[in-house]
């Protein structure tokens, strides 16, 4: 390379590299290694065209960005209608899947492309004589399916065993998961209709895809059906894919990150402990909500109008806030604060690659989590 554009480059680098920030604070290098660090990050720029963020002497892209807002509407437009599949695709795959599941005298005889209430994306909705189906607007991948119990002739001994249910998911699992999905799932909850096995008359089995010891929620596949005749009663299934990140945020950084951001918002409670774990988590607008509305966010109010002395509804023109739909390896650490209310708490996701915080969820999230192997109507066994 010419050394006048190398210099350049190193001088005009100097200048990027002095503003970007790690942990509120100017990232220094030793001389002896910039221009090794200038090469990297050229690199880097010129590959992602965006920002980028430094862990170590590595550099990575800024994967976080401000939520975008949108007005909750089931109007779709003619652009999106653009990117979506035809009317005519989308019924000869709500045809095909209705076979599928056994269906084979049913067609589908209504469909319709519209957005779903909350997560403002485009599907197709559509329904048989007996069922009724979702599938993925752009993609024409099926989302969910529900049959109603009444289209079934239910035995009167429907009873079965814990055992029982957990050999019938399984099975159900291989049949009605996707046939370009070859990866492993791990079944986390088991669920019936009623306390008592024997008097259940609808199973419902939640399977986790799995990586290495980790397991990804946003990768599920859902299943309920009715026992002995192993009728599908409801299907769904969410392929939000793992993007499998290296882990090179430690967990004392993680806390670190994670206890300086929630001093900043929590200026109320104090911080009793903290619990940090590894886990697969899908990048949300929580952290953001939380932030910025704080008082709307914690009354479950944002975005609601009050109607009466304790009731209210979603206002008109209601604005809504989405990030992008990435699911990443990150730490979990959850606040447990000292307060009156015993279980108040607040989980942050910290990106283990880029120690961004990407998302969180209200309350302690190993508690919400792990808790499904807790429910004493969820026959799992540890």
């Amino acid at each position: 390379m010419d050394n006048n554009l190398f210099n350049n480059i190193i001088s005009k680098s100097r200048m990027k590299i002095a503003v970007s920030k790690f942990e509120g604070e100017d990232i220094k290098m030793p001389k002896r290694n910039l221009p090794k660090l200038v090469a990297t990050f050229v690199a880097a720029t010129i590959l992602t065209g965006g920002l980028v963020y430094a862990t170590g002497n590595t550099i990575y892209e800024k994967i976080w960005k401000q939520p975008e807002s949108y007005s909750i509407t089931q109007n779709v437009t003619d652009e999106e209608k653009a990117k979506c599949i035809s009317e005519e695709e989308a019924e000869n795959i709500g045809n095909a899947y209705l076979k599928k599941i056994g269906l084979s005298d049913e067609s589908i005889q209504s469909l319709g492309l519209t957005k779903e209430f909350f997560s403002n994306e485009n599907v197709w909705n559509m329904g048989s004589q007996k069922a009724t189906l979702t599938i993925d607007g752009e993609t024409g991948k099926i989302k969910s399916v529900n049959i109603p119990t009444w289209e079934y002739k239910i035995p009167y001994d429907y009873g079965i065993s814990r055992e029982e249910a957990r050999e019938v998911a399984v099975e159900l699992l291989q049949k009605y998961r996707p046939e370009d999905d070859d990866g492993e799932y791990e079944l986390v909850s088991l669920k019936r209709n009623n306390e008592q096995d024997e008097e259940a008359y609808i199973w419902y089995a939640d399977f986790y895809k799995k990586y290495g010891d980790l397991i990804n929620p946003a990768e599920r596949i859902s299943i309920g059906w009715v026992p002995t005749i192993n009728g599908l009663y409801s299907l769904s299934i969410d392929a939000n894919t793992y993007e499998n990140n290296e882990q090179k945020i430690s967990k004392e950084e993680a806390i670190k990150i994670a206890t300086e951001k929630d001093q900043q918002i929590e200026t109320n409670r104090t911080i009793k402990e903290t619990k940090a774990e590894i886990r697969i988590k899908q990048m949300n607008e929580n952290v953001y909500l939380r932030e910025n509305f704080k008082e709307e966010y914690e009354n479950g109010t944002l975005n609601m109008e009050k109607t009466g002395e304790n009731t209210y509804k979603l206002k008109d023109g209601a604005v809504m806030y989405k990030t992008e739909e990435r699911v990443r390896k990150v730490w979990c650490v959850a606040m447990i604060y000292n307060s009156d209310e015993p279980y108040y708490a607040y989980t942050y996701y910290i990106d283990s690659t880029t120690g961004e915080i990407i998302g969180g969820q209200l309350g302690n999230d190993f508690y919400s989590e792990d808790g499904l192997r807790e429910d004493p109507n969820n026959v799992i066994e540890k």
